[in-house]
């Protein structure tokens, strides 16, 4: 008797030998449709390689999913460096970046080690194809990584694989010839007449999938039969094979792209799911399950053939099965997942319940649009069952910039209130409506201290709804940023925030603390008091670090930075520099690290070393950063700067009038101060003599009430010329003579701290060998390419390389890039 073996796996000759040249890459792309086989042919190969291999599935288009499961992966081979990341966050500004990579070279792969990365083509973010193009150029020794997409990886895949550092497999590799088509039907036990093979190849045109469905066919019918659609052939010879009970485990299961044993019993009403599981993996090859991670998965095609079926199944079972999964999601604090399982059959009431026990947390930019479908599809009498879900969501829409919706939804909010018969409840979330109802007013602090006094009375402790560790600055760098809104009147906005601050902080259990310290010391900074600047921000130094309050501290750190700059002292503003990407990594916060990113760029512009200003503010790329729209118009003060110091001064021009409207918005006067400084000097540079006058006029009417020098002192060298006629002019006389008085001390600092620069370049102890090699890594080839460039052994590019870093003080390729590139622009 013959015996079928239907779920006998083929591993192909060439297939082999083509996987066998991933070990000479740091990366390999294996690339084509659906069906052809990429994923098990990974991991068919794998099984028989003496390597460590890391496999993660993603399921979503997202960039935090595909950094939980990345560091899921690493904490096998190294659990402090992936608890770090975990803490850190997916790196989406430079100094994350270099956190991130650094981390990732400090572990030792003592043995080769395969981290691939499945269903890549679900994910479409940028900064993911950077961090991992980044990490391969990084070549760290025994890494390899394989991505398996049904589309070409990222836009540099053909660059990085002239350069040595990517490998391609495509569709031509994975297909099968006539031949391998025979051999893989007689492995089964089956043997096809030469018509047969050339009938099956005809019609599948070697697509796996379609060649092992085939079979299944043929067992049934005898027969090759050509049917009209692949999901005809798995309802034909897959699913109707199956029992009725296995139909309804993979219909129930189906919801999920891979599931536990314990996701299952959770999901089915009968005690048997390990064994209709086992029944289901046996019978055929669509359904594996992962020892190593415990773990069954579908093949996609069978996948989207049995979601069909549940789509055509009545409301109520697919309600059962979605609400069932969400409250699998929420039982293991996967809220996000949850809400999507539990929106997909309309059961609001549990999504809000998920919101609120998570308090929000979880909820980042990218589910903007889904969060806001959410609630506005939800009926309004399960919003008034659920306030404080209601209460996060329009907290949520501030940080959008969503300034109606968050208005209707306040107004929506306090209807719900007034409905309430606990007096006790109604009290408690009237005064955190009240809270909520203060941004309405943001940046008036007299008007947003009167919700805060009103908050103060109905709150008998601390709101729920606000993280006291959260960025209270909305990622600015600068309080008086924030709160200088009218000419002439800074003075009295500084007393204002000194007067309502403890209102403020006694609700929130201390958020800010410290920050009216800060607006006072910038206030006596930017009018040229510096001594009375330092004692202040001594002064909320000391406040904030008491309160753990890290946006605040942050801010005093900038301060400093920029007072040691003013002095010269480099030394200071290194060191300080320092200070604030290690706080950055240690509180982990995106927002933070954007803070900090704006802190660089507006000091290292100072020092005109534009190479070293964060890329993502250089390239104007602030829809990217996820930084909250209040802070939009200091990013433009970075960015402006930036533009400057490249000379596009037409764009800078040309841009003006949106930054302008940007630092209206609220208003935030300390950016339009900076943009008509710039726009006066991109004029200036065009020989634009009226227009240059015209724009910096505009600048001081604002900030001489005020008495605001330093935008104009920092920019000194750009406007000089243009302060001559306006220093004859009576109503700028004043402001004029001190301005040029100050620069002309500030400079002179400047010009020996950039000297001091010059003279201590990193690299001028390399040897010429040793040069040569570092300018050839920043070009960004590997190092057995530069090996065969130079036509010395790899093992000696790497020797010299370890001297490098030791030389140059940085641990990695990506900070040896850093100092080559910053020196050739000094």
């Amino acid at each position: 008797m013959i015996r079928y073996n239907t779920t006998t796996l083929y591993m192909r000759k060439e297939m082999i030998q083509v996987m066998d040249k991933i070990w000479h890459y740091p990366l390999t792309v294996v690339e084509s449709p659906m069906g052809y086989g990429k994923t098990t042919a990974v991991k068919e190969y794998l099984k028989g390689c003496d390597a460590t291999v890391l496999w993660q599935t993603l399921t979503e288009d997202s960039v935090s999913g595909f950094w939980n499961g990345f560091t899921r992966l690493l904490k096998k081979i190294n659990t402090p460096c992936a608890e770090n990341l975990i803490k850190l966050g997916f790196p989406t500004n430079s100094i994350f970046m270099d956190e991130a990579l650094e981390c990732m070279e400090s572990i030792q792969f003592s043995s080769p080690t395969v981290m691939v990365i499945d269903d890549y083509h679900l994910l479409s973010s940028e900064d993911v194809d950077k961090f991992i193009e980044t990490l391969v150029k990084a070549e760290n020794s025994n890494l390899h990584i394989i991505i398996i997409s049904r589309v070409m990886f990222g836009e540099n895949t053909l660059e990085l694989a002239l350069k040595g550092y990517c490998y391609v497999i495509n569709r031509s590799n994975l297909e099968f010839s006539q031949d391998e088509i025979v051999n893989y039907y007689k492995l089964c036990g089956i043997i096809l007449k030469p018509d047969e093979v050339a009938s099956l190849y005809s019609y599948t045109e070697g697509w796996i999938s379609a060649l092992y469905l085939c079979m299944l066919s043929f067992l049934q019918e005898g027969h090759v039969e050509q049917q009209a659609s692949l999901y005809e052939l798995i309802e034909k010879v897959v699913y109707q094979n199956c029992t009725a009970d296995e139909k309804k485990m993979l219909v129930t299961t189906c919801i999920f792209d891979n599931f536990t044993l314990a996701q299952a019993s959770t999901m089915w009403d009968k005690k048997n799911a390990e064994e209709i599981l086992h029944q289901l993996v046996v019978k055929n090859a669509f359904i594996k399950y992962d020892p190593g991670n415990k773990t069954y998965q579908m093949h996609n095609i069978f996948t989207s053939y049995l979601r069909e079926v549940l789509g055509r199944q009545g409301a109520k079972s697919q309600q059962a099965i979605f609400r069932a999964a969400g409250k699998w999601y929420a039982s293991v604090k996967d809220y996000i997942h949850a809400m999507e399982c539990f929106y997909k059959v309309a059961d609001f009431d549990n999504l809000l319940a998920a919101m609120e026990t998570d308090k929000g947390n979880s909820i980042n930019f990218e589910h903007k649009e889904i969060l806001k479908k959410y609630f506005n599809e939800c009926p309004v009498e399960i919003k008034r069952k659920h306030p404080i879900a209601a209460l996060l969501y329009a907290a949520e829409l501030f940080i959008y910039n969503e300034k109606e919706m968050f208005t209707a939804q306040c107004e929506e909010i306090g209807s719900y209130i007034e409905m309430m018969q606990d007096e006790k409840a109604k009290k408690r979330l009237s005064g955190e409506l009240e809270l909520l109802y203060s941004f309405t007013k943001y940046n008036d602090i007299m008007a947003m201290s009167t919700y805060h006094r009103n908050a103060y009375k109905m709150l008998d402790l601390p709101s729920e709804l606000f993280d006291n560790k959260a960025s209270w600055t909305f990622g600015s760098p600068s309080v008086l940023y924030m709160f200088y809104r009218q000419s002439g009147e800074l003075e009295q906005e500084v007393n204002n925030l000194i007067e309502c601050m403890p209102y403020y902080c006694h609700i929130t259990g201390g958020h800010g603390s410290g920050a009216e310290c800060v607006m006072q010391a910038e206030h006596y900074y930017y009018k040229g008091d510096f001594e009375q600047a330092e004692i202040s921000i001594y002064k909320a130094k000391y406040i904030a670090e008491a309160q753990g309050q890290w946006a605040i501290i942050l801010c005093v750190i900038f301060l400093q930075m920029r007072l040691a700059f003013i002095k010269g002292d480099l030394p200071s503003v290194m060191d300080l520099l320092q200070q604030m990407n290690a706080k950055v990594k240690q509180y982990g916060s995106a927002v933070f690290g954007h803070k900090a990113n704006l802190c660089e760029g507006f000091i290292y512009s100072g020092m005109k070393q534009k190479t070293k200003i964060p890329a993502w503010i250089t390239t104007g790329r602030l829809q990217e950063s996820g930084l909250p729209f209040p802070s939009y118009g200091f990013f433009n003060i970075v960015y402006g700067k930036s533009l400057l110091l490249a000379g596009d001064y037409l764009k800078l021009i040309g841009i003006a009038e949106q930054f302008i409207a940007t630092a209206e918005a609220f208003p935030n006067l300390l950016g339009s101060v900076y943009t008509h400084i710039y726009v006066a000097a991109a004029h200036y540079q065009l020989k634009h003599d009226e227009e240059a006058l015209f724009s910096l006029k505009q600048g001081i009417d604002i900030a001489a009430a005020d008495q605001l020098v330093m935008p104009f002192v920092e920019n000194g060298e750009y406007i000089l010329p243009l302060l001559i006629p306006l220093e004859k002019e009576e109503a700028y006389t004043a402001f004029v003579n001190k301005v040029n008085k100050l620069y002309g001390l500030v400079a002179k600092n400047v010009k020996g701290m950039t000297g001091k620069l010059e003279q201590d370049r990193a690299t001028a102890h390399l040897t010429d060998r040793e040069r040569e090699i570092a300018e050839l890594v920043i070009t960004g080839l590997s190092n057995r390419v530069i090996a065969e460039t130079l036509n010395i052994a790899e093992v000696t590019v790497k020797k010299a390389l370890q001297n490098v870093y030791a030389k140059v003080g940085v641990g990695s390729r990506i900070g040896l890039m850093k100092i080559m590139i910053g020196q050739k622009t000094l």
